[in-house]
């Protein structure tokens, strides 16, 4: 099966970065209607139907997550040397590596998501939204939202690219489950697991990204607290964990896939090694 759970242990550098670019922006053009009704859901804004609202801000999507699923497939490859060496990365091993890589990914996916979050919001292109923000309220408004989008990531990305393939490895290999029904009990297990975990950080970063002007949601204390004042734990914290659940889970299987599929004709050299 190409693009196993070691596939980026085996992988260069360079080869993770082009092999997650590719997996990112194919899947958020699959599912990005799923992300933009997530977003408008944990601000409370209505719920748009019309296609030219719904995927405005998909470039800036496909660079986010196309971008950020390269620095992880990059980070995870560079951990999973590091823990395992020339050795088959265990799954342990692989879990670590997937945390680490996605406390890494953080870093850029906040000024991404902080992008596109304003032009969902307000329009503008992908660089006239982020040198408003920078113009009017200093540049130091480009990180808001960074720290919970680390926290977010390292556990989104732990299951996706540590959960899901486990699993899936574990479902194949043991109870002979054909593969692609393995990845998507994988994937939907580990969407369960990361996005209802990972929730509240998710609608906390996503509001104060939404409000840069810091009219309603101030810090990261201010905005948990303005949420649960108004609308309650469940309904403050956790609105929109279904969007949420269900893009995850589409992601998580789309990841896997298109990094399982593409691997093999990116680079066949590597797969005939092995």
């Amino acid at each position: 099966m190409g693009g196993g759970g070691d596939s980026l242990q085996r992988l260069t550098a360079t080869q993770n970065l082009l092999l997650g670019t590719a997996s990112g922006m194919c899947t958020k053009c699959c599912n990005y209607p799923l992300l933009s009704w997530k977003n408008a859901s944990q601000q409370s804004l209505p719920i748009s139907m019309n296609p030219a609202v719904v995927y405005r801000g998909l470039p800036m999507a496909c660079l986010n997550l196309g971008g950020t699923t390269a620095v992880q497939f990059w980070a995870v490859g560079f951990f999973q040397k590091m823990l395992a060496g020339d050795k088959k990365v265990s799954s342990s091993q692989q879990m670590t590596a997937a945390f680490m890589g996605g406390v890494a990914s953080g870093v850029p996916c906040s000024l991404w998501e902080l992008t596109m979050i304003q032009q969902q919001r307000f329009g503008g292109s992908i660089i006239s939204a982020p040198m408003r923000v920078a113009k009017e309220h200093g540049v130091s408004m480009l990180t808001r939202g960074s720290l919970m989008t680390m926290g977010r990531e390292s556990l989104y990305t732990m299951a996706m690219l540590g959960v899901t393939p486990i699993m899936q490895r574990e479902l194949v290999e043991r109870f002979q489950m054909d593969p692609s029904i393995g990845l998507a009990v994988g994937a939907l297990s580990g969407a369960f697991f990361s996005a209802t975990v990972t929730h509240p950080m998710d609608t906390i970063k996503t509001c104060m990204q939404g409000d840069v002007e810091q009219k309603k949601y101030t810090n990261i204390r201010g905005t948990g607290q303005a949420l649960v004042s108004e609308f309650g734990v469940a309904g403050g914290l956790f609105k929109g964990l279904g969007w949420r659940i269900s893009l995850i889970a589409t992601t998580f299987f789309l990841v896997n896939k298109f990094k399982q599929g593409l691997v093999d004709v990116m680079f066949p050299e590597e797969e005939k090694k092995n």
